[in-house]
């Protein structure tokens, strides 16, 4: 597993977890961008996986900086919350540490730590 992934394991349902991070994105300031239904994809390719949801977001404020001190730092953003069911009642949820991610695209490092910060904010439970 990637050091920079940061996962953790939640006795919630998947449906339950969805809904809470969909609006807690929202709630705290973010643009829900996108989101991918992993499930759906593979299953039109005649893959069974248990649900996967993908949720692309991110907080307009910083485009501005990254823009400025380095556009190719676009590849690593928006930021992307992996939700996984593990059973009926248990789901992980993972995401890239921004601290990691955006550290060689020479952006000042306090961007890269207050993300972190807001998106920890948005998954605590």
């Amino acid at each position: 597993m990637k050091a920079h992934v940061i996962h953790q394991t939640l006795p919630l349902p998947f449906g339950q977890l969805y809904g809470t991070l969909k609006n807690r994105i929202v709630e705290h300031g973010f643009l829900l961008l996108h989101e991918i239904d992993t499930q759906a994809i593979v299953a039109k390719h005649g893959v069974t996986i248990p649900p996967m949801r993908q949720l692309l977001f991110f907080y307009p404020k910083y485009i501005a900086e990254i823009m400025a001190n380095d556009p190719l730092a676009i590849n690593d953003i928006p930021l992307k919350l992996v939700l996984h069911q593990l059973d009926e009642t248990t789901t992980q949820l993972s995401f890239k540490n921004p601290m990691h991610s955006l550290q060689d695209y020479g952006l000042k490092p306090e961007m890269a730590e207050e993300l972190l910060e807001r998106v920890q904010g948005i998954i605590a439970f």
